[in-house]
C-alpha cells in the first residue's frame, strides 16, 4: 500500500447490473486530518 495519496479510483463491472443494491456503512467514529489546518477532525458516518 502506498503512503502517497492517489487520484485514481479503481472500478470494475457489475456482475448483476439488473439487481438493485443497498449498501449501508455505519462507523461510530473516525478521525482524519483537516486539509486546511492539518488539525485532527472527528466525525460520525451514518
Amino acid at each position: 500500500m502506498s503512503s502517497q495519496p492517489s487520484k485514481s479510483l479503481e472500478t470494475f463491472e457489475n456482475p448483476q447490473p439488473d439487481r438493485d443494491y443497498t449498501i449501508r456503512i455505519e462507523v461510530p467514529e473516525f478521525t482524519c486530518l483537516c486539509p486546511k489546518t492539518g488539525q485532527p477532525d472527528f466525525a460520525e458516518l451514518t
